[in-house]
């Protein structure tokens, strides 16, 4: 059950929302107390503001996600990795064809994975299934990305693990795939923000982890504009805090 609510309460513990809900009850006490209201009003609209800026997100991230270098096929086949797996990022339901797609993120790591296998040999494998907030879904991500992969890329998925709902899920499953064909050296795919709570669930269930990072955000070249709020900014910040949250979870279940 609680399971099931992660994402809901994810996405009220995160901004916007959470500083929306806090400019409506800003708005709600400004007759009763007027002076705390304002506070209220003037933290949260300061703070939509400052977490949706290029110049506080690349900080941010920075400050909280370790920097990973890029990898090549080259170190892939120096560290003797066995095979490449890419970590599911969510798909795209509701279309008008009924159809569905992998979500920007997604198919950022796909893109990568399949560079990667292409480039070194090495057996590709995807990991997704539907997650916890995916109930509308009726195919597993790893499907849509087995057709995505054969249709815009040209390439073959050797294995797909189509059962997961979340990154601990994703690690079991394909630890359960993947030893049985003797598979315990990979390279993993995801972006720098998932990448260490990733790392984590992987080691623990047997895997070694060559790290195959994307998605560092990086500085605006114009000064003005990285001071203006932007979805895009939002989205590294929101990224960052899903992974502090997500850590801190993770920690107090281990203890």
């Amino acid at each position: 059950m609680l399971s099931e609510l992660k994402p809901y309460l994810t996405a009220i513990a995160l901004p916007p929302t959470s500083l929306l809900i806090l400019l409506f009850i800003g708005a709600l006490l400004i007759r009763s107390k007027p002076k705390l209201a304002k506070n209220i009003i003037f933290f949260s609209a300061s703070t939509i503001w400052l977490v949706s800026t290029n110049v506080f997100s690349v900080w941010f991230h920075n400050q909280v996600i370790h920097e990973y270098p890029l990898v090549t096929a080259k170190d892939l086949k120096e560290k003797s990795v066995q095979a490449i797996v890419v970590l599911g990022g969510g798909v795209v339901v509701g279309l008008p064809s009924g159809d569905q797609q992998m979500s920007k993120t997604s198919l950022e790591r796909l893109r990568l994975g399949a560079q990667l296998a292409r480039q070194s040999g090495l057996p590709l494998v995807f990991s997704g299934g539907s997650g916890w907030d995916a109930k509308n879904a009726s195919v597993a991500e790893a499907d849509v990305a087995e057709k995505v992969l054969q249709d815009a890329f040209g390439f073959k998925l050797n294995f797909k693990e189509s059962n997961s709902r979340d990154t601990q899920e994703n690690a079991g499953n394909t630890w359960a795939m993947l030893s049985k064909q003797g598979v315990q050296r990979i390279a993993l795919v995801t972006h720098s923000t998932h990448m260490q709570r990733a790392i984590i669930e992987f080691k623990k269930h047997g895997f070694e982890v060559t790290v195959a990072a994307m998605g560092q955000p990086t500085a605006g070249s114009e000064a003005v504009l990285r001071l203006l709020p932007g979805a895009s900014n939002l989205e590294v910040s929101q990224s960052v805090l899903r992974e502090l949250l997500a850590s801190l979870v993770q920690k107090l279940m281990s203890n």
